[in-house]
């Protein structure tokens, strides 16, 4: 159902991330940094409402997404089907064998099933276009609204319009805001201190944030990652305390496993974006990395971490941020993640002009004004893409692309101490 709803006129929304094939959370929080950062380039501030649905998954309504499903190429039989098979459901609580009265639901999706998040994809599909004017990125129910302006106050009147029309849609659907947990941020390349303007909703005033955790990135206002750095310290420093007590008593394949699933998972996540905060807000990161690995080969914390890299084939602090990026790069030139991405990627053979880097595949660097917008993903990366080897980036997956890039960075790397 997914393949035919992304191959068929209307589709699922481009910018609804949940749920979906070459979608994932990393890919939703790179576009809203990347189109942040690009709005700031040009002066101004970026004003962002988080939003969050109470108990949106339970109450969709079933008349309502029907209605929203005859919308779609769908035949009458399926719609039939989609009915019934919402119809007629009940719910009941059962502890110790005890079990409570039958309760039919009347709203709400199947949760736990293959289709429930489906449909509610497909129910709130039509979120972005209720206020045009604003950016809009949905991951499921976690949904953001941002737009740019030369003033703070320009910015929220904005946000004022587009917090208007959502809320009129989400009476028209049935669904309401959970307003204590729905926050905004303003956004700014200096952090010289201003007031900000309050942003209401139905009357009701949204609590204005420093930061904020969206798909589990700390987003801050100055977009420098510091406080999302600080909890993942934290919660790599517990990690690697256990990392470090049970060792001795591991194989080194089990001591390789944890290592990948228990460290270098949250090293990993939204690694495309955080990695672009500055190196003195990076530094404490990579000094756990470097501890982690001496870890896994049994080294003490004063021994030379390059050797220990080269034995066991692992990439480097630099290396890890330029494998992420880069495997990103493949993924959004091969179509193999979101459209909107596609954006911020132009390949010089797109250009009229014939070059020796048209030929391999190259891609532009973007302009940007300010640093603060150069150490964007789609900057940074231009011309990491384009020192690769052309015989690796002609991969014809991205498995095999995977492969060759990590086995290239490993052999290239040169220790500097």
């Amino acid at each position: 159902m997914v393949h035919f709803l992304n191959s068929s006129s209307p589709s699922l929304h481009s910018r609804q991330f949940g749920f979906r094939p070459k979608h994932s959370t990393e890919m939703a929080t790179c576009l809203f940094v990347e189109k942040v950062k690009l709005f700031l380039d040009k002066g101004g501030f970026v004003g962002a409402v988080f939003l969050d649905l109470r108990k949106a998954f339970d109450t969709v309504n079933h008349s309502v997404l029907l209605t929203k499903l005859s919308k779609f190429n769908f035949s009458n039989n399926t719609v039939s089907w989609i009915e019934s098979y919402l119809h007629d459901r009940s719910q009941t609580v059962s502890i110790n064998n005890c079990s409570s009265g039958s309760l039919k639901l009347i709203s709400g999706v199947p949760q736990g099933s293959i289709l429930g998040p489906l449909f509610f994809s497909l129910y709130i599909n039509d979120l972005p276009s209720v206020c045009p004017e604003a950016e809009c990125i949905m991951y499921a129910d976690d949904t953001v609204f941002f737009v740019h302006g030369r003033s703070k106050t320009a910015v929220a009147a904005k946000l004022a319009k587009a917090m208007s029309c959502v809320g009129s849609w989400l009476q028209e659907s049935c669904l309401e805001l959970n307003i204590s947990k729905t926050v905004g941020m303003y956004f700014s390349k200096t952090n010289r201190a201003s007031p900000d303007p309050d942003i209401e909703l139905n009357g009701e005033k949204i609590e204005i944030v420093s930061h904020f955790k969206y798909l589990g990135l700390t987003i801050d206002s100055q977009l420098s990652f510091k406080t999302h750095i600080e909890k993942l310290c934290k919660k790599i420093k517990f990690n690697l305390l256990n990392y470090r007590s049970i060792r001795n008593e591991m194989s080194l394949e089990a001591a390789k496993m944890f290592l990948h699933s228990m460290i270098f998972n949250h090293f990993n996540y939204c690694i495309t974006s955080w990695s672009q905060a500055g190196q003195s807000v990076k530094k404490p990161l990579e000094v756990l990395y470097k501890q982690a690995v001496k870890v896994l080969d049994k080294k003490p914390r004063h021994y030379h971490h390059c050797a220990v890299f080269k034995k066991h084939s692992l990439l480097n602090w630099d290396n890890l941020h330029k494998f992420m990026d880069i495997r990103l790069m493949f993924k959004v030139v091969h179509n193999l993640a979101p459209d909107p991405l596609s954006v911020f990627v132009n390949r010089r053979k797109d250009s009229e002009r014939v070059t020796r880097g048209s030929v391999r595949g190259d891609c532009l660097i973007p302009l940007r004004r300010s640093a603060f917008s150069q150490s964007a993903w789609s900057v940074r990366n231009a011309a990491e893409w384009n020192s690769v080897p052309e015989e690796i980036r002609q991969s014809t997956t991205c498995k095999d692309f995977t492969k060759k890039l990590k086995k290239y960075l490993t052999d290239t790397y040169r220790c500097r101490h």
